[in-house]
């Protein structure tokens, strides 16, 4: 069984090598499968062009992709086309997801499983977050409940896998193309019926003084409302 892991990155010259090679380790210790990892860079301005190319020739398991637009969705969609698999997986380049969840993830997907899901909210997951995330978090959370009825506890968490029927039928539906992409995956393949499945997690926000989060939580907050909104008008109008 092939596994691809897909870790988007744009302007992360201070944290990638070693993230790179943190999952690079992990996954030859502890994954038995044919596993393959692409860097899809984002159209960085920065030297995370330099430091994927790198690492990509040092290691074969290891494949660089620079993608022109802008755009976390796009990202992660070109490199889940850019090679066959069984399995597809993403996570940030942050790791926050810490990676011993990642055997779970793919056992999850071999039992059956259309989409697995790692949650934040789930009973067993341990999570360390600053309280106005925890907020705004959880907000989201009963937001995307209200509006659209959504059954997975946590949409936008940045660690997940996928069957080739996602691949191929849900991706291409998807309008967003930035930071919702997650939540719209999630979403729409729940309204299209596909088994999907939230195992726990140990999460945490590794970034902290000059590569603290680039995104502002706040206006994240206000942008994902109103993709929300968008959202279920385009799913009602069905």
């Amino acid at each position: 069984m092939k596994i691809l892991i897909v870790v988007p990155a744009y302007n992360e010259e201070l944290i990638l090598e070693k993230s790179i090679l943190k999952l690079l380790d992990f996954c030859r210790i502890n994954l038995s499968d044919d596993w393959h990892v692409v860097i899809a860079d984002n159209n960085s301005k920065d030297k995370t062009a330099d430091i994927g190319k790198s690492l990509a020739q040092k290691f074969p398991n290891l494949e660089y992709l620079f993608i022109e637009k802008k755009g976390k969705g796009i990202a992660i969609k070109q490199a889940w086309q850019s090679s066959e698999a069984d399995i597809y997986c993403f996570m940030d380049a942050d790791l926050a997801t810490d990676l011993s969840s990642l055997p779970l993830l793919i056992s999850e997907m071999k039992d059956g499983n259309d989409i697995v899901v790692g949650s934040r909210f789930h009973k067993d997951s341990k999570v360390k977050r600053s309280i106005s995330r925890k907020f705004i978090s959880l907000g989201y959370r009963v937001l995307v409940k209200i509006i659209l009825g959504l059954k997975v506890d946590d949409a936008p968490c940045g660690f997940k896998a996928i069957n080739n029927k996602i691949k191929e039928n849900i991706p291409p539906k998807i309008e967003n193309q930035k930071w919702f992409f997650d939540s719209e995956l999630i979403i729409l393949a729940e309204k299209n019926g596909y088994k999907i499945k939230e195992i726990p997690v140990i999460w945490h926000d590794p970034r902290e003084g000059q590569d603290k989060s680039r995104v502002n939580i706040f206006s994240l907050s206000l942008a994902y409302f109103s993709q929300l909104l968008k959202l279920r008008k385009r799913l009602k109008s069905k």
